[in-house]
């Protein structure tokens, strides 16, 4: 018989590439996107606020002594005394952490970069509530109907430690 018949053949095809470089937004997704960051930042501000107000009504009972060290296991401690310093210092670091733990919402389940973050909102918070409680008392008539006089609060001031509160 003949030849079969062969079609042309033709490249495949490519992207186009000053297409591929440049993408086409529209003028609303960037808006989008920006208002849905503002949701999540407020959403997740809500949920740290709910978390703080319930830890804010639980009682805290925290004694230093209670919060031991995890034991060391067949390490053998050096005796030299710039080490033996260095330790003690580590250990009084690590026991006020632990400490801070208990006290922070959620502290214990976090690693202690993020939990010394959220220490700081819950003690941004914590001076919001007393400000609102300080106002609150302010507005308020002198005596209650529980024979209560005016209550005052201590005033709280800021730790050497934490900055910008």
């Amino acid at each position: 018989m003949g030849t079969p018949i062969q079609e042309p053949m033709t490249p495949p095809l490519q992207p186009n590439t000053m297409a591929s470089k440049f993408k086409y937004t529209t003028p609303f997704s960037s808006a989008n996107s920006f208002l849905s960051s503002i949701e999540k930042k407020n959403s997740s501000a809500a949920i740290r606020d709910m978390i703080f107000r319930i830890a804010a009504m639980r009682p805290v009972h925290i004694d230093p002594e209670s919060v031991k060290p995890p034991k060391r296991r067949n390490v053998k401690i050096s005796k030299d005394p710039q080490s033996v310093a260095a330790r003690h210092r580590r250990e009084r670091i690590s026991e006020k952490i632990r400490i801070l733990q208990r006290l922070v919402p959620g502290g214990t389940r976090m690693d202690t970069a993020s939990m010394l973050d959220e220490a700081i909102h819950y003690v941004k918070f914590l001076k919001k509530q007393v400000q609102s409680l300080e106002q609150a008392g302010a507005n308020t008539p002198s005596s209650t109907g529980f024979g209560f006089t005016g209550v005052t609060l201590p005033a709280v001031g800021c730790s050497s430690l934490v900055k910008n509160c």
